[in-house]
């Protein structure tokens, strides 16, 4: 029997999130939860699935496990801003999350693996990687051996990150990224589509290019 699940949002990365659950053939998704339900979404289902008339922000998460008989969710939207709150909230009221990954990917037995992480098709998980909680990697990416990835980090397509590399919470690598062995990116930090990362980044940065150069702070 397949474990039930609940989603939360129901937009674009929603979809994607669906595709590769209904791959991996694990688990049961009951409904979804969406902050911004509006009368368009009302009654309604999201690629078959029932699109609860319910605001997570203004109900006590607690009941509404009892009362739905799910114990288990899964962040199914992208925005880097509110991926980490929507997550401590859930946390805090007692909820687990589950991993999504795609039949295909190739996975280090030792590979230690936190919870709420979506691991796409295509894509290489190789010896001895940390990767943290709430954690995205997208189609066709790379984590190679003894990467540590922190908590609520998003790993957009096609990003190769060779050996040694940390990559710090919060932080966004965009399509393309490539990190250089032994390097380190910081929290709270995004590094832009393409970039080469050849030395280590600070916190609470923007940087792109190649090789990849400070370009702002990032205040998100």
């Amino acid at each position: 029997m397949k474990e039930k699940i609940l989603l939360i949002g129901a937009g674009q990365h929603a979809r994607v999130v669906l595709y590769n659950i209904r791959e991996q053939n694990k688990y049961d998704v009951i409904g979804i939860l969406d902050a911004n339900l509006n009368k368009t979404k009302e009654n309604k289902k999201f690629e078959g699935v029932p699109i609860l008339n319910i605001n997570y922000n203004e109900i006590d998460l607690k009941k509404l496990k009892i009362e739905i008989g799910v114990s288990k969710f899964f962040i199914a939207f992208g925005n880097m801003k509110y991926r980490k709150k929507v997550w401590e909230m859930f946390k805090q009221a007692g909820w687990n999350s589950v991993n999504i990954i795609h039949p295909n990917v190739v996975i280090s037995k030792d590979a230690k693996l936190g919870e709420g992480i979506l691991i796409e098709c295509g894509c290489l998980i190789t010896p001895n990687p940390i990767i943290g909680n709430n954690v995205v990697v997208n189609t066709g990416s790379q984590v190679n051996h003894d990467n540590i990835i922190e908590d609520h980090v998003y790993i957009a397509s096609g990003v190769i990150l060779s050996g040694g590399v940390k990559i710090g919470e919060n932080t966004l690598l965009d399509d393309g990224v490539i990190v250089t062995l032994g390097k380190i990116v910081g929290k709270n930090s995004l590094i832009g589509a393409g970039a080469v990362v050849t030395k280590n980044i600070e916190d609470n940065v923007v940087a792109y290019g190649n090789p990849a150069k400070v370009i702002r702070f990032n205040m998100d």
